[in-house]
């Protein structure tokens, strides 16, 4: 059993401690726990977001390093950071992640065209097809960001908050471009994330069971797994749910990360 996103108080959103997440995944018998604050360096150009507390980068480094060799010998850790996404912030991650030699970077989108698509303003003013397919565009747009990344997380973050009857991403309403994203993915050699923090996007995780098997019929096979835990609770959620469905759709490994390695875990 493994997780390759999951934040502690290093984050704006979180409280927990990183020990505390440790000892949670030691519990439950994990052989590898990555811990991947947020570095939402995208924020620090947007004014509107200047209430938002910043990583402190070479404190979340040194202590996960630390703690890495501290539980050695009962779990691995993986030093880990998630990226948000935007155009402009290319240079900001390219100057600091240079400096950290991290386990795995996370890249994921939360901005489109400079909001947030968690709040309910950015789908006021937008039908669902325009709110979705704005979204996507940004994500693949991501995907050839300048700097270093390993896996794509949570594609269908966008219906996690949307107010619409039916809040479903799916796939035959964007099939060319949910196509482009994941034929991309694969032929940069990255991970898509099977993400189980999916409350309120009508899926059990993400991206959709559709979208995994296309992935799955384009030839893709790396995948990690990431519960998206903010607090110990929820750390490995719905693991086995998720890994029963790749296994029945073919699939016979997920991946961790050890200095951007990614290294294969039987199912």
């Amino acid at each position: 059993m493994i997780d390759t996103h999951t934040h502690c108080l290093h984050s704006h959103d979180s409280q927990q401690s990183p020990r505390d997440m440790i000892e949670k995944a030691i519990s439950l018998n994990m052989e590898y726990l990555a811990i991947t604050d947020h570095f939402d360096g995208e924020l620090t150009l947007l004014p509107e977001f200047s209430y938002i507390r910043q990583i402190d980068l070479e404190n979340h480094f040194s202590e996960l390093i630390a703690l890495k060799q501290e539980y050695a010998d009962r779990i691995q850790v993986g030093v880990g950071i998630e990226c948000g996404y935007m155009k402009e912030a290319d240079g900001i991650y390219l100057d600091k992640l240079s400096k950290y030699d991290f386990d795995m970077t996370i890249n994921s989108v939360h901005m489109v065209e400079y909001e947030d698509c968690y709040f309910k303003s950015y789908f006021d003013k937008r039908t669902k097809f325009q709110a979705y397919e704005a979204y996507l565009k940004a994500v693949r747009e991501s995907l050839d960001c300048p700097y270093h990344y390993d896996s794509v997380a949570h594609i269908g973050y966008v219906a996690r908050k949307a107010t619409y009857p039916d809040t479903k991403l799916r796939i035959q309403e964007h099939q060319d471009l949910i196509d482009d994203i994941l034929k991309t993915i694969i032929a940069k050699g990255k991970s898509l994330e099977v993400n189980t923090n999916s409350k309120g996007t009508g899926e059990d995780f993400l991206p959709s069971k559709e979208i995994l098997q296309r992935y799955r019929q384009l030839g893709g096979s790396l995948l990690t797994f990431g519960s998206d835990a903010h607090t110990v609770d929820r750390i490995g959620d719905k693991y086995s749910i998720a890994t029963e469905f790749l296994k029945s759709i073919g699939f016979q490994y997920i991946f961790k990360y050890i200095s951007h390695q990614p290294i294969a875990v039987k199912l």
